[in-house]
């Protein structure tokens, strides 16, 4: 008997950022391949302060209405990013059906920012079923010591399954970052980078707080380009065109960006976070340590001019390295190996 899933987030689209938890509604499109299931996101999602102070009540609201109070009844809530949406999955637990199981995908931010775990956190953790992990380190750092848990790459979009291979020469895009515009992100990093960089065609593509401080930077930078929010099939060309992908984040789970930006033919430079040491490897060449900011910045700048001087043998070879790295990450793969876990989970 096919079992009825839920499957619940905290995040959704905003006009600010419009594909915000594009990848959990690309693990649904996959999974309803497979199987009948019910997707709930926050979709009352702004920037304002009002939607902050309050997006949280509304979205319990939203949802005690359309599940617990539904005649709808679900053998499975899968939970994308721990706290604080599990309360809503507990909520349908203790009114709804008690006998619901839970799978909870952790995203990273769910576990780095709530350390140290406090009571009620802990005490969540007690029910959850089945746990995902985007990577070994970040379970590592989870509370839990569960052994129902895996570790899966979130899933990139299928599009990216037929990306091309160009040539350096054919690429003329030199350095390329994709994601959210805030210090976490690296983006400080990034801007004290560009006197250095002057030379070279620099794409930022994102949304948030740095987003103000580029625009201006333009002006002095014109090999410096900007663009907001970009579709699936829009970042495969500019992954694509570029010889080169960033990442230069303090906390990242996974990264999907460059797993991306790898599947695409595009070599990353990354510093050392879990996501980078999953995909690239701690002590890859390209990945690069970060407990001093000052040789961090030296060490970019050099890795950087290293990897686009490479001869085209050795830069091919890179590019081939990095696509086989990412090829097992596409969503109908991940897809596949969630639905089994659906299915392996004893009612």
């Amino acid at each position: 008997m096919t079992k009825a899933v839920l499957i619940i987030t905290n995040m959704g689209p905003k006009p600010s950022a419009p594909f915000q938890g594009q990848f959990v509604k690309n693990q649904v499109l996959a999974l309803q391949q497979r199987q009948t299931l019910a997707y709930f996101y926050m979709s009352w999602h702004n920037d304002s302060l009002l939607n902050r102070l309050l997006k949280y009540p509304v979205l319990f609201v939203q949802f005690f209405w359309s599940y617990i109070l539904s005649f709808k009844s679900f053998d499975i809530i899968h939970v994308h990013f721990f706290y604080p949406t599990i309360w809503l999955a507990l909520a349908y637990k203790y009114l709804r059906k008690p006998s619901v199981k839970i799978v909870v995908t952790c995203h990273g931010s769910d576990i780095y920012h709530y350390q140290p775990f406090s009571f009620l956190y802990r005490w969540c953790c007690g029910f959850v079923d089945q746990w995902i992990f985007t990577s070994e380190k970040l379970q590592a750092k989870s509370y839990t010591a569960a052994p129902k848990a895996a570790v899966l790459s979130a899933g990139i979009a299928q599009i990216y399954a037929d990306a091309q291979q160009l040539s350096r020469t054919e690429k003329d895009i030199d350095l390329l970052y994709v994601g959210a515009l805030d210090k976490n992100k690296g983006m400080d990093r990034l801007i004290a980078l560009l006197p250095q960089l002057a030379d070279k065609t620099i794409y930022v593509v994102g949304t948030g707080g740095y987003q103000a401080q580029f625009e201006q930077l333009k002006k002095d930078y014109p090999n410096l380009q900007l663009a907001a929010g970009q579709s699936a099939e829009q970042l495969k060309a500019l992954y694509q065109r570029s010889k080169c992908f960033l990442s230069l984040s303090r906390n990242e789970s996974f990264g999907l960006v460059m797993t991306e930006a790898m599947v695409c033919y595009t070599p990353v430079i990354a510093t050392l976070t879990d996501g980078s040491a999953e995909q690239l490897g701690a002590d890859s060449f390209w990945v690069l340590d970060q407990a001093d900011e000052q040789v961090l910045q030296q060490n970019l700048l050099k890795k950087i001019q290293q990897l686009l001087s490479l001869s085209d043998s050795d830069y091919t070879a890179l590019q081939q390295s990095a696509h086989q790295h990412a090829k097992d990450c596409l969503v109908n793969d991940v897809a596949a190996k969630i639905h089994q876990i659906y299915r392996d989970l004893e009612l």
